[in-house]
């Protein structure tokens, strides 16, 4: 059970999530200025709320605030929230947030509404490079999030085009991002996605080196580390083919791909393969 002050808090953000989510969807139907705001203040009140309560809960289970599932999922959801906010604000643009908020609502309603283990968290997880660790990988795997709903939006519109449907842009699909637009936005999410890995394996790795080396001599070989190179190395691949000049339909499939391998990662791997990366 989570204790009273991580609950208030998490309720405050699950309902600005959902009011931010309702009003950016209105405003993709019908724009109006007063309702963009208010989707971006209560997204951004959402966040500020989202964040206090993964700080209760870690004050309350005296450790972080990620080590299993559940919690792991709220701070999926605020690093999609960032995300979204951080897209609208640099590119000025309000239409992404009616898919990637509601994409945090879900996130954050399962973390809080389902109830956390009971199990006392192993001594080793704790400190900064810990905590740095699952943190820069939850923002990488937010960013890929990011880069997901970005590249389906592309080929939806780019398909769109290509067969010139009839009022296929009329009403609030005429209001889409345009294709420039997804391109250069799905590029930015797959840096900072290949950034914010690479930085956080690198912590992981030194973080393993010091905890792992006598109980775990073969830690380096479990499928959650191999399987997080793996995805390191794919997104690194498609990063440098997107600069070379690869055709950006092609970006956003792989994009669509690399997905799919973050969510086997983040799921099957840590729930059911993996011994010393299993949720607590």
């Amino acid at each position: 059970m989570l204790p009273q002050p991580a609950q208030s808090l998490a309720v405050a953000a699950v309902l600005s999530y959902a009011a931010s989510s309702a009003s950016y969807i209105a405003h993709l139907r019908k724009p109006n200025r007063w309702v963009g705001w208010s989707a971006t203040i209560m997204a951004a009140v959402g966040a500020v709320m989202n964040l206090l309560a993964l700080y209760a809960r870690s004050r309350a289970f005296h450790s972080v605030p990620y080590r299993d599932l559940l919690g792991s999922m709220a701070l999926f959801g605020f690093f999609l929230s960032v995300l979204s906010l951080a897209l609208e604000i640099w590119h000025e643009d309000r239409s992404l947030g009616a898919f990637l908020m509601p994409a945090a609502l879900v996130f954050l309603i399962v973390a809080f509404v389902v109830p956390p283990g009971s199990s006392t968290p192993a001594p080793e997880l704790k400190g900064p490079m810990f905590a740095l660790h699952v943190t820069l990988n939850m923002l990488a795997y937010a960013a890929f999030a990011v880069a997901c709903a970005l590249s389906i939006l592309y080929l939806t519109v780019g398909r769109s085009l290509k067969n010139r449907a009839k009022n296929a842009f009329e009403g609030p699909a005429g209001r889409l991002p345009t294709l420039g637009f997804l391109e250069r936005a799905n590029r930015t999410s797959l840096g900072v996605g290949v950034i914010a890995l690479a930085v956080g394996l690198t912590f992981g790795v030194l973080w393993g080196a010091q905890v792992w080396r006598v109980e775990h001599p073969h830690w380096l070989l479990d499928p959650k580390v191999i399987t997080a190179f793996l995805t390191l190395g794919f997104y690194l691949f498609v990063v440098i083919r997107a600069h070379r000049g690869e055709a950006p339909v092609t970006i956003a499939r792989l994009s669509v791909a690399g997905f799919v391998l973050v969510i086997v990662s983040y799921t099957a791997i840590n729930l059911f393969v993996s011994r010393i990366h299993a949720f607590t």
